[in-house]
């Protein structure tokens, strides 16, 4: 018995640390956590940014100190190019300091974030472009 105890609080153990240091707030993202669009002025990409949810201590504690936005890149067709990573929490002074958007002259995507910026070298993949 004494056991199948210790077994039992092992799981709950490891599920806890699971859901608190694993289980992004950023997993979860649609219209019902919207805040805003940035358009590229092509109109071939835009960027959500979406409010993080309160699914977890430590979302909770980044939220209440105000980080509370994380950015997808989606093309025209609505399909997603590129996310921030899971565990980015962004301030709302951060959002709009510099967004780029792939264009005719690069392939890049640049996000503000708390750390600077971040984003992704499409030269690979997006083949529509002419690199100079």
């Amino acid at each position: 018995m004494k056991k199948l105890i210790k077994i039992i609080k092992g799981i709950c153990y490891f599920a806890f640390f699971y859901w608190l240091c694993l289980f992004s707030s950023s997993s979860f993202y649609g219209d019902f956590n919207l805040y805003t669009t940035v358009r590229s002025d092509s109109g071939e990409y835009y960027a959500n940014i979406y409010k993080h949810l309160p699914t977890s201590p430590i979302s909770i504690v980044q939220i209440l100190g105000g980080n509370k936005y994380f950015t997808v890149l989606y093309n025209k067709k609505g399909e997603e190019l590129w996310r921030v990573s899971y565990f980015d929490y962004i301030g709302e002074e951060s959002l709009f300091d510099m967004m780029a958007f792939p264009d005719e002259t690069n392939n890049v995507f640049f996000c503000p974030t708390n750390h600077g910026l971040d984003g992704h070298d499409f030269s690979e993949t997006i083949r529509n472009h002419k690199l100079q």
